[in-house]
């Protein structure tokens, strides 16, 4: 009797061992993607941070505009005042043509200096706000690539999480695999639990989980969702022949089948939607044993940004 207890409790203790093992991967994979995005926004600030020290920078020099500004308004009025005098002067001209003649060229040559001085002022001016306003439209852009980017960070892990709780018994049984990767997330399931053998048909089974599947997709925003169908390389049995000519015709069906059901019964926009048929030629483990072909054998979920 007292033999039966302790093989009891060392039963449950292996199950708390292995259900605790399990737990803490799941816990690892959230921080691993919790870190990475942590690290992203770090990066992000930095840049921000640089260009708040750019705009400072362009902001003293704004400043020391300003203060040309004011030169400039000086010498216009110096300007004015020489203009003034060689009026003057042109007036008494004809009288003193001879003694005045070198003070009205003096003058002259001052009012051209006067004149390119300002141009040049001008022109700096002008030069340096075309660069004011080209830094200000790169520190609004980079603001919105942070702000963008977080967004679609949250948007990732509050993804991620859902479909870790809503197919936590399949996690458990080791039907689906979920992982995430910075913005990207791929969920792979066997595909016992989608189709029966040799069928492009979804089973009962499949349509429930990928049901669930569908309603998390539904809150997904400027993502484009591929859906990748994967065999082993056992070739079409003759009886089937008719239907699937090769693994590529299989793998693309059931692919393509997922798609339909993710735009007809979920309502999922098609134009975010991508059905890939990969036969036998992306495997993740060996044709070689019954246990590798089954993990072969495989229906892949990718959810990543849309490239423009």
């Amino acid at each position: 009797m007292r033999n039966s207890a302790i093989i009891v409790l060392s039963m449950l203790l292996a199950a708390a061992i292995i259900s605790g093992s399990i737990l803490y991967k799941k816990y690892l994979d959230t921080k691993d993607v919790i870190l990475i995005s942590e690290k992203k926004v770090v990066g992000l600030n930095q840049k921000v941070i640089q260009l708040n020290q750019e705009t400072s920078a362009l902001h003293n020099q704004i400043r020391k505009n300003a203060e040309r500004l004011k030169e400039l308004d000086s010498a216009r009025e110096r300007i004015s005042e020489l203009e003034e005098t060689m009026r003057i002067l042109k007036e008494d001209l004809a009288e003193e043509k001879k003694t005045k003649g070198a003070t009205v060229t003096e003058l002259q040559e001052r009012l051209q200096d006067s004149q390119s001085h300002i141009r040049y002022l001008e022109e700096e001016i002008a030069r340096e706000q075309q660069e004011s306003q080209q830094l200000h439209g790169q520190l609004l852009d980079l603001k919105g690539e942070k702000a963008s980017t977080e967004t679609r960070m949250v948007q990732t892990k509050s993804t991620y999480e859902a479909l870790i709780s809503d197919l936590k018994q399949q996690i458990e049984e080791k039907e689906v695999t979920i992982k995430a990767f910075e913005e990207k997330i791929s969920v792979t399931f066997v595909d016992r639990i989608l189709f029966d053998f040799g069928k492009a048909s979804i089973s009962p089974e499949g349509k429930t989980i990928l049901k669930k599947v569908g309603e998390i997709l539904k809150n997904v925003q400027g993502r484009q969702i591929r859906v990748l169908g994967h065999t082993d390389n056992i070739p079409i049995l003759p009886e089937y022949q008719h239907r699937f000519a090769s693994n590529w015709e299989l793998s693309a069906a059931r692919a393509a089948a997922i798609v339909r059901d993710f735009e007809k019964k979920i309502g999922l926009d098609p134009r975010n939607l991508e059905a890939v048929g990969r036969s036998f030629y992306d495997p993740i483990a060996s044709n070689e044993t019954d246990k590798g072909r089954a993990q072969n054998r495989r229906v892949e979920i990718i959810i990543a940004p849309k490239i423009e």
